[in-house]
């Protein structure tokens, strides 16, 4: 019995490209990975002050847990 390992690959590995890539191709795929920092510490600060009383109120928690043993 012949087993088919191409889908395995492509999960494990992406699709393979047979053909070279153009240069335009090449560039929407680094446009799609460009960010703003500003923008992306922006969020990450926003997100920790939103998050941080949660993280109090657990840190809290844990700490009554193991005062408790």
């Amino acid at each position: 019995m012949r087993r088919d390992d191409s889908r395995m690959d492509e999960f494990l590995f992406d699709k393979r490209r047979n053909s070279r890539q153009e240069p335009e191709e090449l560039k929407k795929e680094d446009s799609n990975k460009e960010f703003n920092l500003m923008e992306t510490a922006g969020t990450i600060m926003e997100t920790y002050e939103q998050l941080s009383p949660y993280v109090k109120h657990l840190k809290n928690h844990a700490m009554k847990f193991i005062s408790k043993k």
